[in-house]
């Protein structure tokens, strides 16, 4: 039986806009689903319309970051359905992240219910399958007044939505940072806490001012071996061969990645899960073997990449029109999430 969720709607509800001119996420829908945790159970669940949250200054997920998420995705289908795409793997992971940061973990049915609910509601907001998707961002976060470093007592659970078209315009310029690291063995680069992106940031700008879209990520160790892409898996294509690092307990286990490589290999292409140098690529590039790059994720989909810097060394990779490997997958990927070919794998949730 489904869990039945008090519902407040909008007064005045809003027209969607069309998703192309604002940046991602930038515009939100109607509504969100909100909860709270004490006493030892997840509580006050209700669908409320979008808008601020009261809280006090001295939240712990505020002071120390007791705070996890996740991204995941609906699509409307050619029939006017509307799926959910693999909503209980981004479920699991956030069990995964909550038990990392001693978090409680939200229940099976108050995510699956309160998604399904909430997506319902807003099903307007959901754009056609020809100009994007609804990005769902659900998040965990601590709410006790209390500033001692202890595992959290209360939290809350919301989970809010917004309507988007591409996250890059764009190929990418990927640069890379002897200076500094997105994980550590034993750390949280293998969760989504968001620590890790907030560390992430500087790094970050610092491309930015050099004239690079994001940073190619090296290992915390010995800053040689790839790791992620940005806020991205990363993916290469070495004489006909897909390499894409292996889950080392540094990166994140990418419900994309997971997804590309399952079709990669449907597709007959061979796909290859190990580390991989920096000098292994320079060296498949100097060589000609390089033939593409690129990125995976939620919010991005499949973001081909068009430039490497390496200790002043640039690769630049062939024009994505001459590309046949990420292309290829991101159509078949697409035609799944929009289900124009038949989901063998039960990856969509019907709304």
């Amino acid at each position: 039986m489904a869990l039945l969720i008090p519902v407040t709607t909008i007064s005045a509800p809003r027209r969607p806009t069309p998703i192309t001119p604002p940046p991602f996420g930038t515009t939100f829908s109607d509504h969100m689903l909100v909860a709270r945790y004490h006493d030892g159970s997840w509580t006050d669940v209700e669908i409320k319309p979008y808008g601020p949250l009261a809280l006090a200054p001295s939240i712990n997920g505020l002071q120390y970051g007791l705070a996890v998420f996740e991204g995941l995705k609906a699509f409307r289908t050619d029939t006017g359905d509307i799926v959910l795409f693999r909503p209980h793997d981004n479920w699991q992971r956030l069990g995964r992240s909550c038990r990392r940061l001693v978090l409680p973990e939200v229940s099976e049915p108050l995510f699956m219910d309160g998604l399904r609910q909430l997506v319902e509601l807003d099903a307007r907001w959901v754009p056609s399958s020809d100009e994007g998707s609804l990005y769902i961002r659900p998040c965990v976060f601590a709410v006790d007044e209390n500033i001692r470093v202890k595992p959290a007592e209360s939290c809350s659970f919301v989970i809010f939505t917004c309507p988007v078209g591409g996250y890059f315009a764009e190929p990418l310029k990927l640069v890379t940072t002897p200076r500094y690291a997105r994980a550590f063995p034993g750390g949280t680069g293998d969760i989504k806490p968001g620590g890790n992106y907030a560390a992430a940031m500087l790094a970050e700008h610092e491309a930015h001012t050099e004239g690079h879209d994001a940073v190619l990520w090296l290992d915390a160790a010995e800053h040689r071996y790839i790791e992620e892409c940005g806020v991205m898996n990363a993916f290469f294509v070495i004489d006909g061969r897909v390499i894409t690092p292996r889950l080392s307990g540094t990166i994140l286990a990418g419900v994309t990645r997971d997804s590309v490589i399952t079709l990669l290999r449907e597709m007959d292409v061979p796909v290859e899960e190990r580390s991989i140098s920096i000098a292994e690529v320079i060296a498949a590039h100097h060589a000609g073997k390089l033939t593409e790059c690129f990125g995976t994720g939620t919010a991005a989909t499949i973001a081909h990449v068009q430039r490497i810097t390496h200790d002043g060394v640039e690769l630049t990779l062939p024009a994505v029109t001459e590309r046949q490997v990420a292309p290829a997958v991101l159509k078949r990927l697409t035609l799944v999430r929009t289900g124009r070919i038949l989901d063998i794998h039960g990856w969509l949730v019907r709304v």
